[in-house]
Order: structure tokens, then sequence, then C-alpha cells
């Protein structure tokens, strides 16, 4: 079964349990079609896995249907080699909002720290089963 939408397929993001409980992490083998002029993964990719990942988090946090409604994320390090795995935490689980850290690393460079960010998703539909999703 497919998982994620078909842009997030493309992409070849694939979704795991993160360390710790509540975590959840997305990873992605770098592609030369997603680096940009100077080699490193393209700021636009590392966002979007970002994104992914607190939007997962927080929809497993609520078990139930999510939208980004705010990110801010910090570039700290190129990613060069790969897979680039982002991992979310939880930081506030509300009724109508889910606030994220998400860390980005590079595991091809001993877990590198290449950006940091803080995603908010806005609870859309408590009751949907994120395992509906194809």
């Amino acid at each position: 079964m497919a998982v994620g939408t078909p842009f997030q397929q493309s992409l070849g993001l694939r979704w795991m349990d993160g360390d710790e409980s509540g975590q959840v992490a997305v990873e992605l083998d770098l592609r030369d079609d997603l680096k940009g002029p100077a080699g490193s993964l393209e700021g636009g990719v590392v966002s979007t896995i970002a994104d992914v990942a607190g939007a997962s988090t927080g929809a497993m946090a609520v078990n139930g249907l999510v939208a980004t409604q705010h990110i801010a994320i910090s570039f700290l390090a190129p990613g060069r080699d790969g897979p680039v795995r982002a991992t979310g935490t939880p930081l506030r689980v509300g009724k109508s909002e889910v606030v994220v850290e998400v860390r980005v690393v590079d595991r091809g460079r001993d877990d590198r720290l290449m950006a940091v960010a803080l995603v908010t998703v806005k609870v859309i539909d408590p009751n949907w089963r994120s395992d509906s999703m194809s």
C-alpha cells in the first residue's frame, strides 16, 4: 500500500517511528534531482521533509487529520550524503493545535544536524484515521 501523497511518494519519503515515544521520523535518500548547484539537498526539500515530519507527528499525537499552520526553520548545515532523516517531537498537544520540534540530520555524515524547525499544525478532523491515507 502506498503511503503519503503523490508528491511525497515522488520524493521517496519513508515513515518510521522515532527513537522516543511519540516521535515520528521521515527519511529520504539523496538523489541528484533533489540537489542544488552546490551539490547539497535543496532547501525546499529540507523544508518539505521537516513539514511532513511535523505534520505526521501532530497527526499521530491527536490521531486525526491536521494541516500545517506555521513553520519556522533554521538551516544549519548542507545535506550531502544521506539518507536525510527528519524526526518530529511533540512539544505541546492541544485540542485544536499541536506544536512539534523537528530535527533534520544527514545520516550519512554521522547524523550531522542540518536544520531545526518548529511546526504548528491545526487539527482539522479529530476523528480522521491516519492509517486511511493511501
